[in-house]
């Protein structure tokens, strides 16, 4: 893949969600490569694992067309492309998780590393870490990115029973901007025996792990975003609900974006919050943009030469 010099690498799950509507793309990595390719910003690649079936290969159909390099994308004989059961609950998404799945075996090979090493911003998260297999190939690539100077993006992505305090413990430590919502934010305190609102725990998170910057999402009420010791509210947009599903990983996109053209986030964070907005309005995690979205999306975030 020849890149722009402006790589971003999304290494996870890549799955198939089944919503009431109908099947639909998704998994958290797979949708903000998904949302990174539609911004036409930067160049995107996604280390994945898919079964050598249907629903893997139209996964790839998609992404590809959508134009992420699906050339890190591996083929499983033995084990079905990931499913994922949501169905409304009363506090949101509840998510029924297939396991084991293709993307528990993502295997760490020298192509794999070969692209971590040009990434200028790396995105990952907790799922994708359930597997002993993937949780190493996963921390192999996002330490090879670190270590040539990429920025890791983290998803904590906690789905119960899928985590434990090792997983979440080794995420905090390993990333140059965390996101979670308000729900994770209250399981990983707990984890930690911390307690307080959700302003004091999000301090106390910071300090704890020396975080230089942080996205916290609370639905209707936007996101909250603290950036090297500069913290903001960022509104989010109204719009018909559809339903939620992938409307993080929207915002996680156009921030992923951000930091690989070195575009500060409070500029960019509006442009996350009209993209969630778009997301919550339509069908599924994968919505393609329109016109008005992309164009919108060049202005703030304009590729490199």
């Amino acid at each position: 893949m020849e890149t722009s010099g402006n790589l971003v690498l999304c290494v996870g799950e890549c799955l198939i969600d089944l919503l009431p509507s109908g099947e639909c793309a998704g998994g958290a990595p797979a949708n903000v490569a998904f949302h990174l390719a539609n911004s036409r910003a930067v160049a995107v690649s996604l280390l994945s694992r898919v079964g050598r079936d249907a629903r893997g290969h139209d996964l790839c159909r998609q992404l590809a067309e959508a134009g992420v390099d699906t050339s890190q994308v591996q083929w499983d004989a033995a084990r079905p492309t990931g499913v994922v059961h949501v169905r409304a609950g009363a506090r949101g998404p509840v998510y029924d998780i297939a396991a084991p799945a293709a993307w528990d075996f993502i295997e760490e090979t020298a192509q794999a590393s070969a692209m971590a090493v040009p990434a200028a911003v790396v995105v990952y998260g907790t799922l994708s870490q359930r597997h002993p297999v993937s949780r190493s190939s996963i921390r192999a690539a996002v330490a090879t990115a670190r270590a040539a100077g990429a920025l890791a993006v983290a998803d904590l992505n906690l789905r119960e029973p899928f985590f434990d305090g090792e997983i979440v413990l080794w995420t905090l430590r390993n990333c140059d901007l965390l996101k979670l919502n308000i729900e994770e934010l209250q399981l990983v305190s707990g984890l930690l025996g911390a307690r307080g609102d959700a302003a004091a725990l999000l301090d106390g998170l910071v300090r704890e792990f020396r975080l230089p910057r942080v996205v916290l999402t609370c639905g209707e009420d936007g996101s909250h975003i603290f950036d090297r010791g500069r913290s903001w509210r960022q509104p989010a947009v109204a719009t018909g609900l559809c339903d939620t599903v992938g409307a993080g990983d929207a915002m996680t996109a156009i921030l992923s974006a951000a930091l690989a053209l070195g575009v500060p986030l409070r500029e960019a964070a509006p442009l996350g919050a009209e993209v969630a907005s778009f997301v919550v309005s339509q069908a599924g995690a994968m919505p393609h943009w329109p016109d008005k979205l992309v164009n919108r999306s060049l202005q703030v975030l304009p590729p490199a030469a």
